[in-house]
């Protein structure tokens, strides 16, 4: 058998106030030519169908678009795990109704316990949870890894040990590495990985198809496959460079591949000096792609914003060379107060406006600064 695995669908998001729900209707047809041109048996979602947990009504049409596409039309199952950002009791909706049409969703821990039979493979769906909530029911230590393990533990416990064993999961496994789309995962990592899950957690399964990480990777434990499909289209331009794919497990060969996944749209980075910029772009081909542009020779103001987006329409990030108190970003509450005045301004700008000072202004700044305290430097 062959199982198309893929996740964090994120129907509905915006990549810097640009509704992408356009492309992904697109990618709807493009994920059902894959699914027939490559005799796929099922496809498992591994979680984030949606961006929020209330999506809007346009982004449940496009999910019912492709769910009925795949289920009805093509008679192929689908497996689907709520995620974190998914409403899991809204996606779950009509569930058993659902299974009858080949859609299997879990929207609760219980779920996960319930085997989705299919051909030669036993496919447990686990949605995203809460690892305190998960451990009071469980009754195992309120840490991620005990969680999963007796999640894991219970599972293959009643498991059929002849048929080939998928666990289908959204969680931040160790050893995984985020994308710059992935906020909360990246937020995890920052406070110390307390909710990693350690790949021993998976051991016993044939496959783990994994959502929450935007970037396509493959971990491994004892034998077991652990995959992270990744996003099927960019939602960062730090993923301008990741070639978009869907995971291809085959059960009779116990390997993975991968099958590219035509994009509606491109991001580039753009970096260099003003005038280079602007030579380049007169004559650049692909001008209406989605651009981020970084100019390393003058301050972002909004003449020369105005200028590049007159040749690239579709500009959505722009900044220019680093200010002086650029280095300073990023930094904490306490050691903001140690910052002078001319500094904090400059770090104001680029967290509430979106960009640096231009020339003009970093001058206005000075001679303001000046003026107050007698000195005519910051």
């Amino acid at each position: 058998m062959k199982i198309l695995h893929t996740s964090d669908l994120h129907f509905g998001i915006s990549l810097c106030g640009v509704p992408l729900l356009k492309y992904q209707w697109e990618f709807c047809d493009s994920l059902c030519r894959l699914v027939s041109d490559n005799s796929i048996d099922a496809v498992i979602v591994s979680g984030d169908v949606f961006d929020t947990n209330v999506a809007s009504a346009d982004a449940i049409k496009c999910w019912s678009y492709l769910a009925t596409k795949l289920c009805l039309e093509m008679k192929t199952p689908v497996v689907v795990c709520a995620g974190n950002h998914d409403g899991a009791a809204r996606l779950a909706s009509c569930a058993d109704l659902l299974k009858a049409a080949g859609l299997h969703i879990s929207g609760t821990l219980e779920d996960a316990f319930v085997p989705i039979k299919v051909g030669n493979c036993e496919i447990y769906s686990l949605p995203y949870y809460n690892t305190a909530d998960a451990a009071a029911v469980l009754d195992c230590k309120a840490d991620a890894g005990a969680v999963m393990a007796e999640v894991a533990k219970r599972i293959l416990d009643g498991a059929d040990k002849s048929k080939k064993l998928i666990l289908s999961a959204h969680c931040f496994a160790a050893g995984g590495k985020a994308a710059e789309s992935d906020v909360s995962a990246r937020t995890a990592e920052s406070v110390g990985g307390a909710d990693l899950v350690p790949c021993s957690a998976f051991e016993g399964f044939d496959y783990v198809a994994l959502g929450h990480l935007h970037r396509p990777q493959t971990l491994s434990f004892q034998g077991t496959i652990i995959r992270y499909s990744g996003t099927p289209m960019p939602y960062s331009f730090g993923e301008a460079q990741q070639n978009k794919t869907v995971s291809v497990f085959d059960t009779d060969s116990g390997t993975v591949t991968e099958l590219e996944v035509p994009q509606p749209y491109k991001l580039r980075n753009i970096e260099g000096t003003y005038e280079e910029v602007l030579r380049n772009g007169e004559s650049d081909p692909d001008s209406e792609d989605f651009v981020k542009i970084k100019i390393t020779d003058k301050y972002a103001g909004n003449t020369i914003f105005s200028q590049l987006r007159r040749i690239y329409p579709n500009l959505l990030m722009f900044s220019g060379k680093q200010s002086r108190a650029e280095s300073q970003s990023g930094i904490t509450a306490a050691e903001t107060a140690e910052l002078d005045p001319g500094a904090l301004a400059v770090k104001f700008a680029a967290d509430h406006l979106g960009r640096e000072l231009d020339e003009d202004e970093m001058r206005w700044l000075e001679e303001a600064i000046a003026e107050i305290d007698g000195d005519d430097k910051l």
